[in-house]
C-alpha cells in the first residue's frame, strides 16, 4: 500500500471513521506483515515482531518525500508509531487482528441469570450466545466503532456471525478474547482460580486484558487454561464438544408433558408460551436438541411432533394450537 494512503487509513481508523472497505484493505496490509514468518516468531514480545515493526516504521519514513512534511518527521514518526502498536501488536498466530483502541462506549444491556436458568440470547448483530446459569454478560445495544465487545461474567458459548469490519471481542476477567466469526466457549467465574477458553470451531486469539500479552491462537478442539493466581496459560487440546454439554441442559425431553417442554422452551429464550387448548399441553413430546437452535427451529420441531401450530404474536409472547393427543410425527433427536 502506498505510504500517503496508508497514513490516510491509520489516521481514519483512529478516528473510528473507515468504511468496511477501508477496514478490509487495511487488514490487508496488516496481514502482510507476518507474511511466510513462522507463527511462533511473531508472538507477542518476540524479536522478529519487534524488527518487523521496526522495518515497517522504517519503510514508512523512507517513501514520505521530506517536501509534503507538514510537521518533523519524528514527531510524525512518534505519532504513527502509537497507532501501529495498537494495530500490529507484536501479535502472532495465522489470523492477524485489530487490537480496540478503547472500550466500546457505555454497555447498555446486562443479563444476568438465575441459577436454575440458562439463557438463550441473539446480539445486536445476529451473533449467539449461550449463558450459563449463574452467569453475567453485558453488551451494548448497538455495536459501533470498530469492534464488537462484551463482557462476560461466569460461563458462556459463543457462536459469533462473521464480520471483517468489525472483529469480535470478549472481556472475561484478566483475558480478553478476539475473533471475527467462529463458536467457542469461555468459562470465567467471578473468583475462580482458572479461566478456560475452549474452541469447537473457527479461530480464537487469547490475551491477557491489561498487557495484551499474547497467550495463545486456538484451533478447533483446543483451549487454553489461565492460572489466574501464577498468571500463566496452558494450551492443550480438548474434545470441544464435551466442553459444552452444559448447553444442552433442559434441551433433552423423554415423554415429558407438552407443556413442561414449553417451560423449558420459555426459561431458555425469555418468552411467554401458552396453550389455545390445554389438552394439548398434556399431550407427551419426546425430542433432544444440541441447545444451540433458534427458537424457531425448535418451536416448529416439537409442534410438529404432536400436528401442532405456533403462532408468534409478538416478541414475547407465542401461542401454540393444536387438537390434542393427535398421532405423532418422527420424534426429533
Amino acid at each position: 500500500m502506498e505510504a500517503h494512503a496508508l497514513y490516510e487509513l491509520l489516521e481514519k481508523y483512529r478516528q473510528g471513521a473507515c468504511s468496511p472497505e477501508e477496514l478490509e484493505r487495511l487488514e490487508r496490509w496488516y496481514a502482510s506483515l507476518g507474511k511466510d514468518r513462522p507463527d511462533h516468531l511473531l508472538e507477542e514480545g518476540s524479536e522478529t515482531a519487534r524488527l518487523l515493526t521496526e522495518q515497517k516504521l522504517q519503510e514508512l519514513h523512507t517513501a514520505v518525500g521530506r517536501e509534503q512534511r507538514v510537521v518533523p518527521f519524528r514527531k510524525r514518526a512518534l505519532r504513527w508509531a502509537a497507532v501501529l502498536a495498537g494495530l500490529i501488536a507484536l501479535a502472532g498466530g495465522a489470523a492477524y487482528y485489530f487490537k480496540p483502541t478503547s472500550r466500546q462506549s457505555q454497555l447498555a444491556k446486562e443479563y444476568r441469570i438465575p441459577a436454575a436458568h440458562v439463557r438463550h440470547i441473539t446480539l445486536p448483530d445476529s451473533s449467539l450466545v449461550i449463558l450459563r446459569a449463574g452467569s453475567r454478560l453485558e453488551y451494548p445495544e448497538v455495536f459501533n466503532g470498530g469492534t464488537r465487545e462484551v463482557t462476560l461474567v461466569g460461563e458462556a458459548y459463543f457462536d459469533i456471525r462473521r464480520d471483517t469490519s468489525k472483529t469480535f471481542v470478549i472481556h472475561s476477567g484478566r483475558l480478553r478474547t478476539t475473533v471475527l466469526g467462529t463458536a467457542f466457549n469461555i468459562k470465567a467465574y467471578e473468583g475462580a482460580s482458572e479461566i478456560t477458553v475452549s474452541v469447537t470451531r473457527g479461530k480464537v486469539k487469547v490475551e491477557t486484558e491489561h498487557e495484551g500479552k499474547l497467550l495463545a491462537v486456538l484451533m478447533p478442539d483446543q483451549q487454553v487454561v489461565y492460572n489466574n493466581l501464577e498468571a500463566a496459560a496452558i494450551r492443550q487440546p480438548v474434545i470441544a464438544d464435551s466442553a459444552i454439554q452444559w448447553v444442552r441442559k433442559d434441551m433433552v425431553f423423554e415423554n415429558l408433558p407438552f407443556a413442561t417442554v414449553t417451560q423449558a422452551i420459555a426459561a431458555r429464550y425469555h418468552i411467554n408460551i401458552r396453550f389455545e387448548n390445554e389438552e394439548l399441553a398434556s399431550c407427551p413430546i419426546r425430542a433432544s436438541f444440541n441447545g444451540t437452535e433458534s427458537l424457531e427451529t425448535i418451536l416448529s420441531v416439537v409442534c410438529d411432533i404432536r400436528n401442532a401450530s405456533y403462532i408468534i404474536e409478538d416478541e414475547n409472547n407465542i401461542l401454540i394450537t393444536g387438537e390434542g393427543c393427535q398421532p405423532t410425527n418422527n420424534t426429533a433427536k
